[in-house]
């Protein structure tokens, strides 16, 4: 079982190739993947944040970027773009 949370910054450290957005509540994220050649393309994912940025500074302090996130919906196309994939993202 993994108990590691999703958060902007656990998704920056997976890939080099991927775009992450904070928009209002919701993280948009377009990330290139490397399929079976004429398959790649950038693949949209849509969050929501699950947890509130706590302002401050400190160990109860807490950035946007370490809040936790759950997924609302990927894409199941892959776009020629990361712009395509973005505004797929926003629309879902």
């Amino acid at each position: 079982m993994n108990t590691t949370k999703t958060t902007m910054e656990t998704l920056n450290d997976t890939t080099a190739q991927r775009i992450i957005l904070q928009h209002g509540n919701r993280v948009l994220v377009a990330t290139y993947r490397y399929l079976s050649g004429k398959d790649n393309g950038w693949q949209a994912e849509t969050y929501r944040m699950v947890e509130a940025p706590i302002p401050g500074w400190g160990k109860d302090a807490r950035s946007a970027s370490q809040c936790a996130l759950e997924q609302v919906a990927a894409s199941e196309e892959y776009f020629a773009d990361n712009g395509s994939a973005i505004a797929w993202a926003m629309n879902n």
